[in-house]
């Protein structure tokens, strides 16, 4: 085999590593995107919880369990019908969401409810002309902010605490960094090759690939049914994380489809430029 034939093996086999190489970065760069886009936005997490109705659902929770709590101080249900207003939930969850996301201190506010359970107690013992000890009251009063409270904690937010922050502030720099070395290959291959139609196969191996890799990943977490075999104790909870889950595999599904026209577009540009060098020939 002549040097010349050497060379042009080697070039292949490189340039192919190359286009493997770019498929790679450009799978990980869509999964950067969407870890930016979904985990670490905390929009996207109230456009979840709004969606899975988890301020009407928590709120519903709530309230039964503080039927619960008033029934073993002589509380009749009436007492919390309609007592939990959502909009209390959304301003406090907003508010833990804000401290979460932005590495402060993750304590649940709970004045508004306290201030109005207080309220409404003190209502209902004048109405009702009851004797009451102090202290009983003040520990009813206690033990429903507590359930409040506990009620609005995110358990995934626990376990995942710093990580987050973490996250959300390197994934610009990562995605940056990604895309720059993609579009350095995609450079090389393209005034590495003299026939433009080579640079285009190349091309044409990424996206394919890409897509390939993002379309096992959207098959997976459709077929795995994504996060509806989670067991979690809060039904909102649960809805908003299904939701959540949801989302993120049809984004998968849109990435993937962009890299197979991105792959069918890159194959239509190369047999055209083939198609020309031939009829040259």
């Amino acid at each position: 085999m002549s040097k010349k034939n050497v060379r042009k093996k080697v070039r292949g086999i490189v340039f192919c590593v190359l286009s493997f190489v770019l498929a790679l970065l450009l799978f990980l760069n869509t999964v950067c995107i969407l870890t930016a886009a979904f985990a670490v936005n905390e929009n996207a997490w109230i456009d979840q919880m709004n969606a899975s109705n988890y301020f009407s659902d928590k709120a519903d929770e709530i309230e039964n369990k503080l039927i619960i709590l008033g029934s073993a101080s002589g509380l009749k249900p009436e007492f919390f019908e309609n007592f939990i207003d959502p909009i209390w939930i959304t301003n406090d969850t907003q508010a833990y969401m804000d401290a979460y996301f932005h590495g402060n201190d993750d304590v649940i506010n709970h004045s508004t409810f306290k201030r109005n359970f207080q309220s409404q107690l003190d209502k209902y013992i004048t109405e009702n002309n009851v004797k009451v000890d102090e202290e009983n009251v003040e520990y009813l009063v206690d033990k429903a902010e507590n359930i409040y409270s506990a009620s609005l904690e995110i358990p995934l937010f626990n376990r995942l605490s710093g990580k987050i922050n973490f996250l959300s502030g390197i994934m610009p720099m990562v995605i940056a960094v990604l895309t720059m070395f993609s579009l350095v290959i995609v450079l090389v291959l393209l005034f590495g090759n003299k026939w433009r139609h080579r640079a285009f196969k190349y091309y044409y191996f990424a996206c394919a690939g890409t897509c390939l890799s993002l379309f096992t990943a959207a098959v997976f977490l459709t077929v795995s049914g994504g996060l509806k075999n989670i067991v979690l104790e809060s039904r909102a909870i649960y809805d908003m994380v299904v939701s959540f889950g949801t989302a993120v595999t049809t984004a998968v599904w849109v990435f993937a489809a962009f890299f197979f026209i991105m792959a069918f577009v890159m194959f239509v540009v190369y047999s055209r430029l083939i198609r020309k060098v031939v009829s040259t020939d």
